[in-house]
């Protein structure tokens, strides 16, 4: 018999808990940084993972606490020579850190660019203006020294942390430019005969096209997180409590307002807080959160989230849920996660790009010794131009930006369409989708199906029957249940108190209450149980709608007759799917004919009825093992296997949370349009990436050679620094331009 020791060893470990950080980084700019943060943090013992996320200039990791705290991430970040101003816990608030540095930042850079433009512009009248060699040096000093300090700060932090990155190729070339033209000023007879020309106007011009590059390319990146700042700015800020006896109208701030008290809103008026519709009947505007404009009717019982618009009545709303569990604020919370996350072709690209640096630097310190010992004279000046140009015009600047702006400005974008994709890994497969499997109750139709008929049996009375249903189906979450529930309620009925309850996802519930055991579900699963059915019963349940039987101990206590409504873009979703070339799957639980005929309303010929949960499953494996990369469409409990298995999962938001969980993609409204706009958004998103890298790698495979003077036996002439800068600033605002075009999509 093992001892008492040995069982402990056996013990299973209490698994770690994992929590998680965001840190705002400011000061990072190129995919070089990317990748030494990253580095970073992966190399603190204890931590788990680590996302950076260039956009945002926010850096997320999940550690062990036992073994690492914020503080020390924040540490090891600033070791590596970047400026963590705090910890947060969210993205929104380390975004906000950062978006403040930010703005200080495009504030600076935007004054020493100016006063490097003016100088500059002095130093190309040179010629004109008559000026010595020594005020021009005057006049490139100072856009050396200060104008391109940020350049050169960066370019230290650098060197402590032995990594070079973009500020390190600006820094050298320009000083390399700097100093060679201020020894050829100072001291011409120290260099070798022939022409002693200076380099400042090149030097100048590469700190001052560089600078107005970054500074362009951060103002429009600002402008690219307007999707998620919009829905901030919509955010209410107070809310009028009912408090007191005899209640009386309160203005107070959300953070004041606790769960479980009751808000007013009044006609125009945004909804402050989530809650349940206590009084009151109106319609509300939830297009923040869903992308559709029509306004939903809202009575007792409904469901409104705050930051949607009240419309016409008066509510009143007990409060459900406050500050970060409101759906709004989960939504903005998921979508700055979404894309903080990396799509793989990045991976690649940071690995690349990580790389790239140390070889460039490399490329240029051989090619300016080639000039130095095999080029013609001047062979110093020639041997600094191509150092100076082949550093200026490597920065992988576009490299870095190409996949992560086309993401966040997709998912922004999604975002206000009322699509919420997971991950960027989820966006990647949404557009390359073959096959879409629908789910009908909740999904294709309305999901809310009204009771046109009752049969009970000989002997039971409507309300009898009806209450038993009740008293089956008060704790069931399928659509079905609800409608009993409903209509039960219409009449004033109460359920009985349960003493076990069991539901069967595709089958019906198994209910005991009273010392009597209830069962309610499909005809078929009762028959299985032994409970005989009427005629009347057995042919309703033969054509197209749907039929729910109650059984008692056994015995047939009556049916209900459902009917549920199709969704308005069901058909259009579906004809916009085959567009695509989709191969388009119905796999329902509910009877064939039921199925059948909705499939035949929405025109879709491939059909699965009567079918389990694992049949989903199943349906979706067949499939994938035919080559087909399949989406599963659904909202309900039954759903989630289907979902998970699925290449990309698509949930409705209104459905259950298990559901929304298992989901790659949620669409926050009832629009099935959505479907094939989230498959039309993610291959544009797709696209553009493609553009941008094509655009990013051919400019540095072309230019290089260029900048190393490959064409000066045919042209005898050189790139100069100045335009190899204006070049690289150009390719990077080319890929900010190029992704901003997403803002544009479906409108």
């Amino acid at each position: 018999m093992p001892d008492a020791k040995s069982r402990k060893a056996r013990k299973p470990e209490k698994p770690a808990r994992i929590d998680r950080v965001v840190l705002p980084v400011p000061g990072m700019h190129c995919a070089s940084c990317v990748a030494k943060i990253e580095a970073a943090l992966s190399g603190v013992r204890g931590v788990k993972a680590a996302a950076v996320h260039l956009p945002s200039r926010t850096a997320a990791a999940e550690y062990d606490p036992a073994q690492v705290t914020g503080e020390m991430l924040r540490r090891a970040v600033e070791a590596a020579g970047y400026r963590v101003p705090t910890v947060t816990r969210t993205f929104e608030e380390a975004a906000e850190w950062a978006l403040s540095g930010e703005a200080a930042e495009r504030g600076r850079l935007a004054l020493r660019t100016a006063v490097g433009a003016v100088l500059w512009a002095g130093i190309l009248l040179e010629g004109l203006l008559r000026l010595s060699p020594y005020t021009v040096w005057l006049l490139a000093t100072p856009v050396q020294w200060w104008c391109g300090r940020h350049f050169h700060e960066g370019f230290v932090a650098s060197l402590r942390r032995k990594r070079a990155d973009m500020n390190t190729l600006v820094s050298l070339s320009t000083w390399s430019a700097w100093l060679f033209s201020t020894w050829a000023i100072f001291f011409p007879e120290m260099l070798p005969a022939g022409p002693r020309n200076h380099m400042l106007e090149a030097a100048a011009g590469l700190v001052v096209l560089v600078s107005l590059g970054r500074w362009l390319e951060a103002l429009f990146k600002h402008r690219a997180g307007e999707a998620l700042n919009r829905m901030l700015r919509r955010a209410p800020k107070t809310a009028i409590v009912l408090r007191g006896a005899p209640q009386a109208e309160h203005i107070v701030p959300l953070a004041e307002v606790q769960r479980g008290e009751r808000i007013l809103v009044r006609p125009g008026e945004q909804v402050g807080l989530d809650g349940t519709v206590e009084e009151g009947n109106s319609t509300v505007d939830e297009s923040l959160l869903t992308g559709e404009s029509m306004p939903v009717e809202k009575g007792r019982g409904s469901r409104v989230y705050g930051g949607t618009i009240n419309k016409t009545g008066a509510l009143v709303v007990f409060v459900t849920a406050i500050g970060s569990q409101m759906a709004l604020a989960r939504i903005i919370e998921a979508v700055r996660r979404s894309q903080a996350t990396k799509a793989p072709v990045q991976r690649l690209v940071d690995r690349v790009a990580g790389a790239f640096v140390p070889a460039v630097l490399g490329l240029a310190v051989v090619s300016a010794i080639a000039w130095a010992v095999w080029g013609p004279d001047p062979r110093a000046t020639r041997a600094v131009t191509a150092f100076v140009s082949i550093l200026a015009v490597a920065c992988p600047c576009a490299l870095g930006l190409a996949t992560p702006m086309a993401v966040v400005l997709g998912m922004g974008r999604a975002a206000e369409s009322g699509i919420h994709l997971r991950n960027a890994e989820s966006l990647e497969k949404v557009g390359r989708l073959d096959a879409v499997v629908f789910d009908k109750t909740g999904t294709l139709t309305e999901g809310r199906p009204e009771i046109v008929a009752i049969i009970p049996a000989p002997g039971v009375a409507e309300g009898e029957l009806l209450r038993d249903a009740y008293t089956a189906e008060s704790r069931s979450e399928h659509p079905f249940a609800e409608a009993v529930r409903r209509a039960a309620r219409a009449r004033g009925l109460e359920p009985k108190a349960l003493q076990s309850f069991e539901a069967l996802p595709g089958r019906g519930v198994h209910a005991s209450a009273g010392g009597h055991q209830v069962l309610c579900g499909s005809p078929a699963w009762l028959a299985q149980h032994g409970v005989r059915l009427p005629d009347v019963v057995r042919d309703r349940a033969a054509g197209a709608q749907s039929i729910l039987v109650v059984a008692v101990d056994g015995l047939f206590r009556g049916a209900l007759v459902l009917a549920d409504k199709l969704r308005p873009t069901a058909l259009d979703a579906v004809y916009r799917l085959k567009q695509q070339g989709m191969q388009v799957v119905l796999a329902s639980g509910d009877r064939a004919a039921a199925a059948h005929a909705i499939a035949e309303a929405v025109g879709i010929s491939q059909v699965f009825a009567e079918v389990l949960p694992e049949d989903k499953l199943r349906i979706v494996k067949r499939l994938q093992e035919e080559g087909k990369r399949v989406a599963m469409v659904g909202e309900g409990f039954n759903d989630a296997p289907a979902l998970s298995q699925a290449d990309v999962g698509i949930a409705l938001g209104s459905g259950a949370d298990v559901a929304v969980e298992a989901a790659d993609v949620t669409l926050l409204g009832h629009d099935l349009n959505h479907v094939e706009t989230a498959i039309a958004l993610s291959r544009r998103i797709r696209s553009i990436i493609r553009q941008n890298l094509v655009w990013a790698f051919l400019y540095n495979v072309l230019l290089l050679p260029v900048a190393a003077g490959a064409l000066y036996p045919l042209t005898g002439k050189m790139l100069q620094p100045h335009y190899a800068g204006a070049a690289m600033a150009l390719s990077s605002l080319s890929v900010v331009l190029n992704s901003m075009r997403l803002r544009r999509f479906g409108t």
